[in-house]
């Protein structure tokens, strides 16, 4: 190990460059969400150049055209199912050929295949293992594309977006069998928390811990976000009883974490690795 010249560590004692992401090149898998389009409005506004990434290349572009509109810079949309290694290759390919390096990767994949709200007794190795395959497996082979493009830069960094859920057990009194009509994600089956999800969440977690004493030699941090539940037009009962359930008395709205994934991607977490960042209301502290 290196000893370090500490006399050679620039301070971080200005207010303006701390959070300052100009000339940051970073990529969003699953951007094309609400939480994804939520992180690169913000950091493009910080100055970083954002690529999106989804399965479905019109939504990408679309998503990122709108973004580019309303922050008025650039945003790259780029169609990819990071579940296919090809695309995955290509993906990265146009990263390395339009911008050479990579500054942070944020992974905010999430799948919901046929059957994902089925209950455990019933739920189908078929949905377990697809889901398992984009939430986890697709972040495992994003993070392995992504690391020599990350080396290329003078300190870069990796956040996945776990849960709540990857950290304590659902309270299922929340949702207590409410009618499948509402389910705001739509579908013949009533919301639920299904178990492949806190799976795929905790599984992440744990890929997080591990990338971070991996990569820490190559300067390439890496840390989870986990957050709480977000009101995205669920019935009136169910939000009653997850505020209750809350500390804050209320659920998160989509720009709650935008605060938190400027702090992870910029200088102001530069000694943070490893770590998983709760943004909750509190959820997680009772």
């Amino acid at each position: 190990m290196k000893i370090t010249d500490y006399k050679k560590i620039k301070p971080l004692d200005n207010i303006f460059t701390l959070f300052d992401l100009k000339g940051k090149i970073g990529l969003i898998t699953g951007g094309s969400g609400k939480l994804g389009q939520q992180f690169a409005q913000i950091l493009s506004q910080a100055g970083a150049k954002i690529i999106i990434a989804d399965i479905d290349k019109n939504t990408a572009d679309n998503v990122a055209r709108k973004i580019g509109r309303m922050v008025n810079k650039e945003i790259v949309g780029i169609g990819c199912d990071l579940t296919n290694q090809k695309q995955l290759h290509d993906l990265f390919k146009k990263i390395e050929n339009k911008f050479h390096s990579l500054d942070f990767l944020i992974n905010n994949i999430l799948a919901k295949p046929e059957g994902y709200y089925q209950s455990f007794e019933n739920y189908s190795l078929k949905t377990w293992d697809k889901t398992l395959q984009a939430n986890l497996s697709g972040v495992f082979h994003c993070c392995q594309h992504a690391i020599p493009l990350l080396q290329k830069s003078d300190g870069s960094t990796i956040v996945n977006t776990a849960s709540i859920y990857g950290i304590v057990g659902p309270d299922f009194r929340i949702y207590q069998d409410g009618p499948a009509k509402n389910n705001p994600y739509g579908g013949k089956m009533p919301l639920t928390l299904p178990a492949v999800y806190a799976a795929s969440k905790g599984g992440l977690i744990a890929l997080t811990k591990y990338l971070s004493t991996l990569l820490a030699s190559k300067n390439i941090r890496v840390n989870s976000l986990i957050p709480g539940g977000v009101y995205d037009g669920h019935n009136e009962k169910f939000h009653s009883a997850y505020a209750h359930r809350t500390p804050l008395g209320r659920m998160a709205v989509w720009s709650d974490y935008n605060g938190a994934i400027i702090f992870l991607v910029s200088q102001a977490s530069r000694y943070m690795t490893g770590t998983c960042l709760t943004i909750d209301g509190g959820w997680t502290a009772w």
